[in-house]
Order: structure tokens, then C-alpha cells, then sequence
């Protein structure tokens, strides 16, 4: 996942990918995100490759749930790859 902090800085990390739906992710994340900010989201084995928007970001832990809307759906993608 990347995204632009509020200086311009395109920051990445890789994220655990925690929940999957077809219009949203849930992901955990060592970095508190604002909401409504914009990210690119690429996962290659389930063939994400997008931008996503930020609803929800909670601290459980040291880490953060965040919770985001991605701006295409994926229900046309293969299902097979999915949760296996």
C-alpha cells in the first residue's frame, strides 16, 4: 500500500491484508492513516491493483485497522484465488 503524506512524500509499507469484500479491504497497518485520504492498494494474487479511500482507521495494539473502499469492485475477479 502507498500513499502521499501531507508534505507530498509518497510513503509505502506492506500490509497485512485482513478482510476482503467486493467494494472494501480491511488491512492492518503500522502507520494511523487520516481518514478520507486516498492510497493505492496493489495485491498481485488476488489481482488488486487501485486506488482506495480511507473510512475507519483504529488503533488495536501497537497497530491500526484501517478500513477502506476501494474504487472499482472486485466481484468480477476470479473467486478461486480468494481466501486460499
Amino acid at each position: 500500500m502507498s500513499w502521499d503524506d501531507e508534505h507530498g512524500t509518497t510513503l509505502s509499507e506492506r500490509i497485512k491484508l485482513l478482510n476482503l469484500a467486493d467494494h472494501g479491504a480491511m488491512v492492518e497497518s503500522m502507520h494511523k492513516l487520516p481518514l478520507r485520504l486516498v492510497v493505492r492498494l496493489k495485491v498481485e494474487s488476488w489481482q488488486i491493483d487501485g486506488s482506495a479511500t480511507v473510512r475507519y482507521c483504529r488503533q488495536k495494539g501497537s497497530k491500526y485497522r484501517i478500513g477502506l473502499e476501494l474504487s472499482y469492485s472486485i466481484a468480477a475477479k476470479p473467486k478461486q484465488r480468494r481466501w486460499t
